[in-house]
């Protein structure tokens, strides 16, 4: 199977419904508020793991009327359509139980857009799919101090 390129974390160009909304790669910006930080560290550990995993980034943020896929990537023909869910604490639980019923319908949305936007795309005609979370405690220096990988995380 062919995927397509990596997008450019760095603002390269995006196909789609999320074409006008620039790739949040590189460093947080210095005025974000406190929850995008965490959320853009949670982002960069994820996707650094992933690599390491042999994954290949096929797009990060991708963007539809639905809301944002934090990162679809895949690994031995199958694409994972990723959501990263970092916390500095577990005060209000696990980071992965934020993704509840509603979240879940909406990331499923989102993966059916980027799919019909696919469809012709060489090599995903027969493409195998999954949703899976990445659920992070970061430490005072926005490191992973807890790191959950979950495949198939939901249906």
């Amino acid at each position: 199977m062919t995927l397509p390129a990596a997008k450019n974390e760095n603002g390269g160009k995006r196909k789609g419904a999320g074409a006008n909304i620039p790739s949040r790669g590189g460093a947080a910006p210095a005025a974000a508020d406190p929850r995008q930080a965490r959320g853009h560290a949670g982002e960069l550990l994820a996707r650094r793991y992933l690599e390491r995993e042999h994954y290949t980034i096929i797009e990060t943020n991708y963007a539809s009327r639905y809301g944002e896929i934090d990162i679809i990537a895949s690994k031995d023909g199958v694409v994972s359509f990723v959501e990263v869910k970092a916390r500095r604490d577990k005060q209000f639980g696990e980071p992965f139980e934020a993704v509840g019923p509603r979240k879940r319908s909406q990331i499923r949305r989102m993966a059916e857009m980027w799919l019909a936007e696919h469809q012709r795309d060489d090599g995903f005609q027969d493409l195998l799919f999954r949703f899976d979370v990445i659920s992070i405690l970061l430490d005072e220096a926005d490191g992973a101090a807890e790191f959950i990988h979950i495949k198939n995380a939901f249906d």
